[in-house]
Formats: C-alpha cells, structure tokens, sequence
C-alpha cells in the first residue's frame, strides 16, 4: 500500500516538473515607429504602442497581427505566427522600411528561471529588461506546439500569411501604384491582354487585398479572374484579408476552385 502511495506521489511529481515554463514575450518597432497589436485575435494596445511586454504566455505558436500606420490613411495590417519557448523571455523587433513589406526579427532570448536556457535558433543576446513595455496581461492558452520556424517570421512560401520572400525584400505596390495598374488594365480591349499585363505587374511586388479585388473586377470573364487570383496569392500582402476577393466571383464553384487552389485558404 505504502509503495503504490510512494509511486502515485512520484508520478505527480514528474507530471508537475514535466508542465512547461510559461514563457514572455516582448514586441518593439525598429525606428520608434507606432503600432497596434492584436495578439491570438485579442487587441492588446490602446490606441499605438511603439513597444509592447507580455507574460505568463503559453509555450508553442502565437499569431502576431500588427496595425500599422501609414502616410496614405488605411493603415497596413501585417500578420504572422512567433514561436515561444518556455521559460523564455523572447524580443522581437518589427522592422518597417519604405518601400518594404514589413519583417518582424527575433533579436533576443533570455532565461526566467534556472535550467532554461535559448534554443530553437535564438541568439541569447540576453536583453532581458523590459523596463518601460506596455503591460499585458498573458495566460492566454495557444498550445499549438509546432516545430519551430527559425529566427525571422513571415516568410510567404509557409502559407501562414507572411510577407517577407526569403530575403528578397520585394515591395508592396502603393495605393497610387495599384490605381495605374487597374486603369491600364482597363484600357485593354481583352481578357488575355489584361490577364498578361496584371501578371507582369505583380511578379516582382505585392498587392494588398483590397487593390487585387479592384484588379479583378476589370476582368471580363469568370475564367481569367480566376487565373490571376491563383497566380496573385502568392504575391498578397495582407493575406489573412484575401477572403475579400470572393465577392468579385459570380459563381460559388470559383470560389472554391480559388481556395483549393492556395490550399484552403489559409491565412
């Protein structure tokens, strides 16, 4: 009886010792320049932040959707998975250059107790103070528990919504860029012209949502729109918004040829 009681108090012990060290996390732009954070589909910003603390999170995957100003009214919203370690307190630096689609950096990882240690690709800068971060509240339960990624996040090829091509840097397409693309699109008398041009276009650059939507709407034919959405997937900024080009479709089967297509429409 006593040895039974010994082991049941043994193996609650090793289950509690097994239980993962909550893990922090900390979120700042490069240059000082403002944002909004919406973390796992909660705001957590009041207004802008331009550096952000979080604790008590859960290890594994995260979703990390930045609002961001710009010079031209809509603000741009840039979304992508982080990854946690326990026992670690991340840093992550946004980075937003003219011109770019934004990236989002680890830069440091720091023990919160003893026996944990970086990993899984951090740099163990050691940049544990977070003195001055907006606090927020954590504990929120994501126990995804996925394989790591690496060091940068966003990369568009993981099908995850992210905007950074392996380090090619590619721009996302203005506002005034998108309106001249659209109205020589127009100009054009034929689907297969239009369909040509708009593909070019979009080959070295992104396009947000919106932008892509009025892209297709001067298609003509059902056939063409969905060639382009197929081909323009890949090259969308804000892809966790591409469920607003449906509505250019007329039928509900090209919809579903589309999200087939760009596997589901994952976000």
């Amino acid at each position: 009886m006593k040895k039974a009681l010994l082991l049941c108090l043994g193996l609650l012990l090793l289950a509690s010792g097994l239980r993962a060290a909550p893990a922090n996390v900390n979120f700042a732009s490069e240059r000082g320049m403002s944002f909004q954070l919406i973390f796992d589909g909660r705001p957590l910003t009041r207004g802008a932040a331009r550096q952000v603390h979080i604790d008590r999170l859960t290890p594994g995957y995260h979703w990390a959707e930045f609002v961001i100003p710009t010079g031209y009214g809509r603000p741009y919203n840039f979304r992508t998975r982080v990854f946690l370690d326990p026992g670690l307190e991340t840093s992550f630096v946004l980075i937003t250059r003219s011109g770019y689609a934004p990236v989002l950096r680890k830069v440091a990882e720091v023990a919160l107790y003893p026996g944990y240690g970086p990993g899984r690709g951090g740099n163990g800068y050691g940049h544990g103070n977070h003195g001055g971060y907006q606090n927020a509240p954590g504990g929120y339960d994501s126990d995804y528990g996925y394989p790591n990624d690496g060091g940068n996040y966003g990369n568009p090829n993981d099908g995850y919504g992210g905007q950074y091509d392996g380090g090619n840097n590619l721009r996302v397409m203005s506002p005034q860029d998108a309106d001249m693309l659209v109205q020589t699109v127009k100009r054009n008398s034929f689907d297969s012209n239009r369909l040509s041009i708009a593909k070019q276009a979009l080959d070295q650059t992104y396009i947000q949502s919106d932008d892509l939507r009025r892209l297709l709407d001067t298609f003509d034919f059902e056939a063409s729109k969905v060639e382009l959405a197929k081909y323009a997937y890949a090259r969308v900024a804000d892809r966790q918004n591409f469920y607003r080009i449906y509505d250019t479709f007329d039928f509900q089967t090209s919809v579903q040829e589309v999200q087939r297509a760009v596997g589901g429409g994952r976000n």
